[in-house]
């Protein structure tokens, strides 16, 4: 389960509101239309041929007045000669560049490729380190802790850490058993994981439906204790996640990647957290993944069944391992 507190809840809201505002359109390019550029092109061909015209009629009768007449008159001639070849030539280099088009105009039309473009409807883009770093007093109480180092430690909470502390490394930092002041109440996180740069946090939490020694039911879905616990951490500012014990000793690297999703909503494409090196993530059937909060009489059925022994074979061997250590 994952709960956000309602400062990072309006920003989320802003972030997915702005993504959905901008969304990009793809259209297909529309091809003009050949008619009109086939129509050009005989125009210019007709004043061409007339310029093509012009320029041997007018020479005929530069040479003419040469032989025969005035010298100043047949320099006028040339002249006027000159401009109707250079309106030729430049009609020609118009009308080859014309043909080129009209011939890429037709490979698209006869292969219909069609050139797609993309448009955004909205050109806000909302930074979430702003966002958060506009936020930072609503997020101040995250550091009202101190280490308790006498709370007992739950049996898969070593095995977990080492998972964490392959997905979140510097400026994530991972806090074992953080003791929280309240007025009444006190409460310790399994887990308090901190970027201290954006003052943005995750109570990390890991339910047990049962414990080992007496079966006595516990993280129970009617019981209130654990709705005001979750209550206290979203009121300092903390994202709350709740993972099933069964999740993280069968499913550890899934549960630190759905950490990474929601962290990676609150931070630019800079700060995203990647995957860790050779870290392979097989995709996992929301069956497989999901854990259906459990209630008293379901605990007590589980305790009779001896759940627990079935999944947490990895996490016993590992434990084993770090004690011989």
């Amino acid at each position: 389960m994952t709960f956000y507190p309602d400062s990072l809840a309006k920003i989320l809201a802003r972030i997915k509101g702005t993504e959905e505002q901008n969304n990009f359109i793809f259209y297909l390019e529309p091809i003009p239309l050949i008619i009109k550029q086939i129509h050009y092109y005989n125009e210019i061909g007709l004043k061409q041929f007339f310029c093509g015209c012009s320029t041997i009629f007018l020479l005929a009768i530069t040479i003419v007045i040469i032989l025969l007449f005035n010298q100043l008159i047949a320099i006028a001639f040339l002249l006027f000669t000159s401009i109707t070849f250079l309106s030729y030539c430049s009609l020609q280099r118009y009308k080859n560049n014309l043909r080129k088009e009209l011939i890429n105009i037709e490979q698209k039309l006869r292969s219909r490729q069609y050139k797609i473009k993309v448009e955004s409807s909205i050109n806000i883009n909302l930074s979430a380190a702003n966002l958060l770093l506009d936020s930072l007093a609503e997020r101040e109480n995250i550091y009202n802790f101190t280490i308790d180092d006498s709370a007992n430690k739950g049996l898969s909470e070593s095995y977990f850490l080492s998972y964490l502390q392959k997905w979140f490394d510097y400026p994530w930092r991972i806090i074992e058993h953080c003791q929280f002041q309240g007025e009444r109440y006190t409460p310790t996180a399994d887990f308090i994981l901190i970027n201290d740069n954006l003052k943005l946090g995750i109570d990390l939490e890991i339910d047990e439906p049962y414990t080992l020694k007496e079966s006595t039911p516990i993280h129970l879905l009617e019981d209130r204790k654990y709705i005001i616990r979750d209550k206290f951490f979203l009121e300092l500012g903390y994202i709350v996640i709740r993972f099933a014990e069964y999740q993280i000793a069968k499913y550890p690297d899934y549960c630190c990647l759905h950490i990474v999703r929601v962290l990676n909503q609150f931070l630019d494409r800079d700060l995203k957290i990647s995957l860790p090196h050779a870290t392979e993530i097989q995709p996992l059937k929301p069956q497989n993944w999901r854990v259906k909060a459990w209630t008293q009489r379901e605990s007590q059925i589980m305790a009779e069944n001896k759940i627990r022994d079935r999944y947490l074979e990895s996490v016993k061997a590992f434990n084993l391992k770090q004690n011989h250590h």
